[in-house]
């Protein structure tokens, strides 16, 4: 494979077809979640995919590398320097519009009741996510906080953690991943489960670790391939979950509404009223 000149997951795509069926499973892994791969250990790929150590190196070799560091070195590289390729609007439209077709499959209203259920109950919401998740777990921070709940966000680990030990019975975290397999992510759930927090997972990681470790999972659409940027259908999807369990928890929770309004009309001072008005 040292003669062909492609990138790391191109050379994968290549010889795909003609790898054993251990090495098709990392391999389809890999393929999937490259941004994922360049932050696990050999051991934690393998638990992951569910395929030996020995599986990942010879697959590594077969690809012209040493091994799987210089493997996951080399993808790491050639991440960082991805070649944006220009998307024609159409296409991001018909990939987020397909993506919302599929989650109203995935959509049970049973699970976003008992979720809105658990939130008005509550005396504390939280959100996390890392990076594109983080803009997720900000928005949500925001829609809640506007009902009158006491609603927060973090997206650094440590601030996670942090809170998550502090947490009890009577507080609802919310964990942000497209792959559900972001190590820091994991962690601060299983640390806020742990303390008795009720947890909940919004991710398109089917059978991910993040799902091991929270009450409730909520599934939107794989992601499909990354190609180094974020993908706005996961984004987009994950806020229509927020939004569907925030309107049942505004048909339950008493004032929710006029608070609201009360919100709305005191934001309306920062906006301009008329074209006269100076900037």
């Amino acid at each position: 494979m040292d003669e062909i000149k492609l990138g790391v997951i191109e050379k994968l795509k290549a010889i795909y077809d003609q790898l054993k069926p251990a090495e098709k499973k990392i391999a389809k892994y890999f393929i999937q979640y490259p941004d994922d791969v360049i932050h696990h250990s050999i051991s934690e790929l393998a638990d992951l995919a569910k395929v030996g150590e020995a599986t990942i190196s010879r697959l590594s070799r077969k690809l012209g590398y040493k091994g799987f560091q210089s493997f996951k070195i080399e993808l790491a590289k050639e991440l960082s320097s991805v070649n944006i390729q220009v998307v024609k609007t159409h296409a991001i439209i018909s990939e987020v519009i397909s993506s919302l077709t599929n989650l109203s499959k995935l959509v049970d209203e049973k699970t976003l009741k008992k979720i809105a259920k658990k939130v008005v109950s509550s005396d504390k919401v939280f959100f996390f996510g890392v990076g594109s998740s983080g803009v997720v777990a900000e928005y949500g921070a925001l829609l809640f906080t506007r009902a009158g709940f006491f609603a927060n966000y973090y997206t650094d680990p440590h601030m996670q953690v942090i809170s998550a030990v502090g947490m009890d019975k009577k507080t609802v975290v919310f964990g942000i991943s497209s792959s559900g397999n972001i190590r820091d992510t994991v962690k601060s759930m299983k640390v806020a489960k742990d303390s008795k927090a009720y947890t909940i997972a919004i991710t398109g990681g089917f059978e991910s670790r993040i799902t091991e470790v929270v009450d409730t999972i909520l599934y939107i659409p794989p992601a499909g391939l990354e190609s180094g940027i974020p993908k706005i259908s996961p984004i987009v999807c994950q806020m229509i979950l927020l939004h569907m369990i925030f309107e049942e928890v505004l048909a339950l929770k008493e004032g929710a509404i006029e608070i609201l309004k009360k919100g709305n009309t005191t934001l309306q001072t920062k906006k301009y009223n008329s074209k006269n008005e100076k900037i």
